[in-house]
């Protein structure tokens, strides 16, 4: 017996947004306010994962930062190295995903489906994505100024 498959529209949640992005800002904040504009810190989680993090752009309320895999000796295949571009807005703490691999201006909802493939929740994701990187040099990470 054949029955039709429902969708459900996917509901874009602005409040869990913002709870994602006050954590971000929490665990960005003592890494980034200790850097000035033009510095960069590198970051190492094990031998082979080393990330680089940058302050590209300061004001008055906004910090924006520049987060990059750094390039390992041997790079494997098709692998893509992770780029993202973070602000913090230091008047309500919160830190938000500007762009990630190379795109820009993410949407809340993307509608399904489109032609650039993404997600309908492509901007929570990325988010997400922050918050368990953030969350990974906090439990393995070494961090050392360069």
């Amino acid at each position: 017996m054949a029955t039709d498959v429902v969708r459900k529209r996917y509901q874009f949640d602005l409040a869990a947004l913002q709870r994602l992005a006050a954590l971000n800002y929490a665990a960005l904040e003592s890494i980034v306010l200790q850097l000035k504009q033009g510095r960069e810190r590198l970051i190492k989680v094990g031998a082979n994962l080393h990330f680089r993090i940058a302050v590209t752009e300061q004001a008055r309320y906004t910090t924006d930062v520049k987060i990059r895999q750094h390039a390992l000796e041997k790079q494997l295949p098709g692998l893509v190295e992770t780029e993202l571009d973070v602000r913090l807005y230091h008047d309500a703490q919160l830190a938000e995903v500007t762009r990630s691999q190379n795109v820009s201006r993410l949407e809340a909802v993307y509608a399904q489906p489109n032609k650039a493939m993404h997600h309908a929740n492509e901007k929570f994701q990325v988010n997400r994505f922050l918050q368990e990187w953030l969350e990974l040099i906090r439990e393995q990470g070494l961090a050392g100024e360069y």
